[in-house]
């Protein structure tokens, strides 16, 4: 006889766990980004250990795809563009790119509400 013939409540066999997301810091630019530590690893682990914001990344890994690919051609590949970021002086603020980032993550957890609606500002300046 089963559990639910019986009238006794079944326990569910899986619960789905739930990551915390943390806050990560780019290595070149030091753009700041909420992401899951399962994300995170993997950036990580692309990098050499260090973690990389999406923009930053893509630089890293064109410019490795260009030069052949090598683990030591990730490192130089990343002290060369963690290099150039370092040279912009201020000029690119990563402050916008965090409010942009914040404003789209706002409107992605808001999607799932039918009745509720969100209306999010995102103002970016060109450095002069």
């Amino acid at each position: 006889m089963s559990a639910a013939a019986t009238g006794q409540e079944v326990a569910p066999a899986i619960v789905a766990a739930v990551e915390v997301e943390e806050w990560e810091v780019c290595a070149c630019c030091g753009l700041r980004e909420e992401c899951t530590p399962a994300y995170a690893a993997g950036v990580r682990a692309r990098y050499g250990g260090r973690w990389l914001c999406g923009l930053c990344g893509d630089a890293v890994s064109e410019e490795v795809a260009a030069r052949g690919g090598s683990v030591l051609e990730v490192e130089a590949a990343i002290a060369r563009h963690a290099a150039f970021c370092r040279s912009l002086d201020g000029r690119r603020t990563p402050v916008a790119a965090e409010r942009l980032i914040a404003a789209v993550r706002r409107l992605l957890r808001n999607a799932g509400g039918k009745e509720e609606k969100a209306v999010v500002v995102v103002e970016i300046q060109e450095a002069s």
